[in-house]
C-alpha cells in the first residue's frame, strides 16, 4: 500500500509573509494608481492591473489548502478569519482601479484641490497599509492601537475632504461629471482604510 507523501503544515512566519506580499502589492498599487491618475499614464495604469491580479492569484492556493483540511489548528482559524476583510479589501482595490481608469480614459478634469486631497488620502492609504503589515507580523497591541488611530484620522479626513468639495460644487468650481469621479475614488479610498482598520483589530 502506498502512502502520499503529506503537505508540510504552515508555520505562522509562511503565513504572515504571504499576508506581508498582498500588503505589500497593495501599497505598491495605491503607489502606481496616484502616478496614474496625474499622469494619464494608460502603460502604467495596464501594469498596476497585472500586479493586482498576480497578487490575488497568489494568495488562492494557500486558502484553497486551509479549506481542504479536516482539522484546522489555532493559526489556520486565525488566518480564515482574516479571509473575509482581505476579500473586501481587493474588491474595493478593484473599485480604486476602475476609477482611476476612469479619469484616465476620459476628458475630466478635477481641480488642482480635489487632485491635492486625492493625493493625500492616497499617500495616508499606503501608509495604513504599511503599518497594518506591521500589526499582522508583530500582533503588538501598541503598534495595533497606533494603526487604528491612524485610520480613523484617514477616514476624518476623508470626511473634511468630502465637505470642502461639497462646497466646490455648491459654488461651480467642480462639475458635477468630476464630482462623480472625485466621490468615486475617494469612496474606495475610504473602503480599503477601513478594510484595513478590520484587518487591525483582528490580529
Amino acid at each position: 500500500m502506498t502512502h502520499q507523501p503529506q503537505k508540510a503544515t504552515m508555520n505562522e512566519k509562511e503565513y504572515t509573509q504571504a499576508i506581508a506580499d498582498a500588503l505589500e502589492s497593495l501599497g505598491r498599487t495605491i503607489e502606481d494608481l496616484k502616478r496614474c491618475l496625474f499622469s494619464r499614464n494608460k502603460r502604467l495604469l495596464n501594469e498596476a492591473k497585472r500586479n493586482l491580479a498576480t497578487s490575488v492569484r497568489a494568495s488562492i492556493p494557500l486558502f484553497e489548502e486551509i479549506m481542504e483540511k479536516r482539522e484546522k489548528s489555532a493559526l489556520d482559524q486565525w488566518f480564515l478569519k482574516l479571509l473575509p476583510s482581505l476579500q473586501r479589501l481587493g474588491i474595493a482595490v478593484e473599485n480604486l482601479l476602475s476609477g482611476v481608469q476612469m479619469a484616465v480614459d476620459t476628458e475630466v478634469s478635477l481641480t488642482d484641490k480635489a487632485c491635492g486631497e486625492i493625493s493625500e488620502m492616497m499617500a495616508l492609504l499606503k501608509d495604513l497599509a504599511r503599518d497594518t503589515n506591521d500589526v499582522l507580523a508583530t500582533r503588538n497591541s501598541h503598534f495595533r492601537a497606533y494603526a487604528v488611530s491612524s485610520g480613523e484620522h484617514l477616514l476624518q479626513r476623508a470626511f473634511e475632504c468630502g465637505l470642502e468639495h461639497q462646497q466646490r460644487l455648491v459654488v461651480g468650481i467642480c462639475s458635477p461629471k468630476a464630482s462623480f469621479l472625485y466621490l468615486d475614488i475617494m469612496d474606495s479610498v475610504k473602503r480599503i482604510a477601513q478594510e484595513l482598520g478590520s484587518l487591525c483589530e483582528k490580529a
